[in-house]
């Protein structure tokens, strides 16, 4: 199944489990610092190391509650989550880049947990989120995608512009692409490889409690 497809199905069924919690649903626009090691062939001015900025839209859905079902407890009770909400993020995004004649193609499919202030602090609401998901990834030159697993951690800021629509002013995270083979040529085999992915973003929050 297509990553894109993927994080579809998230998103339908996050939205349908936050039916009464707040739910947000966005669309932002980043840039990814995609870090190669064990490039093999146009490795750029650090060795074998290449570091393109790929760039394309995001998309994805949370909720977020401020009350969790307390285990082992009484059917019903429930624990307060104090100055913080917690809730779930499902997100898909699309990155491309022409390089070297070919293109760069990739597609994340993220599914995070999600820490937010329950208060606005200096006029925007603050958050983390941390999850894992799948990377479907094709290097320049190549005919087919790869399936790998993705992990992400990062910080943002929403802020309120009007009743239903808040800004996302940032958004940074910085994740890693497990066990892919970073060189171009011929098989994509190269010594110390790592895939480092670092993101910024900006966009906008559509709000349903």
């Amino acid at each position: 199944m297509k990553l894109r497809s993927i994080a579809l199905v998230l998103a339908v069924t996050l939205a349908s489990a936050a039916a009464c919690a707040q739910t947000g649903v966005y669309v932002t626009m980043d840039s990814q610092q995609f870090t190669q090691e064990g490039v093999l062939v146009n490795p750029g001015a650090h060795g074998n190391i290449d570091r393109p900025w790929l760039f394309g839209p995001a998309y994805g859905v949370y909720f977020d509650v401020t009350r969790l079902p307390r285990l082992l407890f009484l059917p019903g009770s429930t624990l307060k989550t104090g100055p913080v909400v917690v809730g779930f993020d499902g997100r898909g995004d699309t990155f491309r880049l022409s390089e070297y004649g070919s293109t760069f193609n990739r597609q994340d499919g993220i599914l995070s947990l999600r820490i937010a202030t329950k208060k606005p602090f200096m006029g925007t609401t603050p958050y983390l989120i941390g999850g894992f998901g799948i990377g479907h990834t094709k290097a320049p030159f190549r005919t087919y995608y790869s399936n790998n697993l993705v992990y992400q951690f990062g910080v943002g800021a929403d802020r309120k512009i009007a009743k239903h629509i808040d800004w996302r002013v940032v958004e940074a995270t910085a994740g890693f692409l497990e066990n892919y083979n970073t060189g171009y040529y011929p098989a994509g085999v190269g010594p110390n490889q790592s895939n480092y992915l670092v993101t910024l973003g900006t966009g906008f929050v559509f709000l349903k409690r």
